[in-house]
């Protein structure tokens, strides 16, 4: 695999500024997103093992929240009969797809700006569409009945989220419901080191891109300053990492799989420089996310539009 650059910058937990390109180019082979606009952020890879990370993850959270629609939308919305649905930030379209075997005569649309879906999996209600959401993405006004963002907090800088909403808002049909869940990365791990160090890490890094790792508190304000929505459901959530169900077993792994997607980017800004180092870091943060008083948080709130 190729390396791409990740045109952008890290201040380290002591306030030295690094170049995350010079420091990942050297430290992996990894392919990563290659973003040439300042107000493209994201900075995980985009090779087939990201991917595969993705789809795992995708089932993590379906399980923590056992379904992939919140309940009072749900109950507002034909799913059964057939709406359209825009799945914005898509990615290789893991909820689509899953979506697809649930409610088959919904149409759907997914929008990104890397298309990393599987192209050997391609149903006949599945479309894929290039969108910047800090731009006007192409669909017509009041086009979706139902609009899913999930995990986006990686993607979008904390002054652009009003803009990311206001988009997905004029495509949403009066009376649409719009759906948003985002990890709420606040510190776990009972002071273990290792989980400390890495959790600041992220931390570091979406800061120096304007990113709040805690926007997922932020949702439902947010989405009301648009003025053009009511919240009708908040659904805030964590699974215990050492309670050893199918679910917690799930975002062990996601934990594990994401941990090495970041550490290549990481590891630089925290002293983790070589493969034997981020190997065995990253024993010691498996290690303590089971016997440590750890957990993963998520946050959910659907809105429908006034």
């Amino acid at each position: 695999m190729t390396m791409g650059k990740i045109l952008s910058k890290i201040c380290t937990p002591n306030g030295e500024e690094i170049t995350l390109d010079d420091a990942t180019q050297v430290k992996s082979s990894r392919e990563f997103h290659v973003h040439t606009d300042d107000t493209v952020t994201y900075w995980l890879p985009k090779d087939d093992e990201e991917l595969n990370r993705v789809m795992g993850q995708h089932f993590a959270i379906k399980d923590l929240y056992e379904g992939n629609i919140l309940k009072s939308v749900e109950k507002s919305l034909d799913f059964e009969k057939g709406i359209a649905i825009l799945d914005l930030g898509c990615g290789p379209g893991s909820w689509i797809l899953d979506m697809i075997t649930d409610y088959p005569n919904c149409t759907y649309e997914g929008c990104d700006i890397v298309d990393s879906t599987n192209k050997n999996i391609t149903p006949k209600q599945f479309n894929w569409k290039y969108g910047n959401f800090l731009e006007r993405i192409d669909y017509p006004d009041n086009t979706f009945d139902f609009i899913h963002m999930r995990l986006l907090l990686l993607s979008v800088r904390e002054v652009d989220w009003p803009i990311v909403l206001k988009e997905a808002l004029r495509v949403l049909k009066p009376g649409g419901f719009i759906q948003w869940k985002e990890f709420d990365l606040k510190m776990t791990g009972d002071g273990n080191e290792a989980i400390e160090k890495f959790m600041n890490g992220i931390h570091f890094a979406m800061r120096s891109r304007g990113q709040d790792p805690r926007i997922a508190l932020q949702s439902e304000r947010l989405l009301t300053e648009t003025n053009a929505v009511k919240i009708i459901e908040k659904d805030y959530r964590s699974i215990d990492m050492t309670s050893n169900t199918n679910a917690a077993k799930k975002f062990l792994w996601d934990w594990k799989e994401t941990c090495k997607s970041m550490l290549p980017v990481l590891g630089p800004a925290i002293g983790i420089e070589d493969k034997v180092s981020q190997e065995a870091f990253l024993k010691d943060i498996m290690d303590g996310l089971v016997t440590c008083e750890s957990y993963t948080y998520m946050n959910a709130v659907a809105a429908q539009k006034l």
